[in-house]
């Protein structure tokens, strides 16, 4: 029996534009697509379907962080019976600070074909955004949930990039974590220069720049929304 091939597609992080040629032409010939949220992932296909660039529906599987322990070995055993299978996010790379790395390691361990069809990221777009330039940039995801965790990783953070200058560090901030984080980083990093973009790519793209003060002092009035990507200037 010959193998099928796991795809793991890179999609936009919010204009649907931004998709690129060789993504579209993967996702019309999958024949099944794990994803976040199926429903996200429909409104992605049916638009593409629209639009007259793919024809193919793929059968829609949940993959999130809630069953990924149990659904990923599926993925693996179809990859082997000769299926091919396509790997999605509800935005952006799958992998990052998202699902999909125990289904591509299981595929690996497996001698199975994996392919990586690169597309936006949110971090990657945030840096150029900020205007914050430098020579190292560290991306940190989520900080954990727990305060005492969160705390020891940004501690650990700037311990690792030490004397380096000119650095950033970029973060992933839930809306109603924002506040929070804030005050953890002036904690840790004192009066530290930020960027937070918020829905990167969307129609209510939002830059907001200053001191980490003048963020907390913000979000302490104001409640925020949306995808939030947080550059920090260390």
């Amino acid at each position: 029996m010959t193998n099928g091939t796991l795809y793991v597609i890179g999609t936009s992080i919010g204009n649907l534009g931004d998709i690129t040629e060789r993504a579209i032409t993967t996702l019309g010939m999958v024949e099944v697509l794990f994803c976040e949220d199926s429903r996200v992932t429909a409104r992605l296909i049916n638009h593409l379907i629209e639009k007259g660039l793919i024809t193919n529906k793929p059968r829609y599987v949940p993959y999130n962080e809630f069953n990924e322990d149990r659904i990923f070995a599926q993925i693996v055993e179809m990859v082997g019976s000769g299926s091919q299978v396509g790997l999605v996010s509800d935005a952006g790379m799958p992998a990052i600070s998202d699902p999909g790395y125990r289904a591509i390691r299981g595929c690996y361990d497996a001698k199975l074909p994996v392919v990586v069809i690169p597309g936006p990221t949110a971090f990657t777009t945030a840096l150029p955004y900020s205007g914050i330039g430098g020579e190292v940039a560290l991306y940190l995801g989520f900080l954990p949930k727990t305060s005492g965790k969160a705390k020891k990783m940004l501690e650990a953070s700037c311990k690792m990039l030490g004397s380096i200058s000119s650095t950033r560090i970029v973060l992933y901030v839930s809306p109603h974590r924002l506040l929070k984080d804030l005050v953890m980083i002036k904690e840790v990093m004192g009066e530290v220069h930020c960027v937070l973009m918020r829905e990167l790519t969307k129609q209510y793209e939002e830059r907001i720049e200053g001191s980490v003060s003048e963020l907390i002092e913000k979000y302490t009035k104001t409640k925020v929304r949306g995808e939030l990507v947080l550059v920090v200037s260390k």
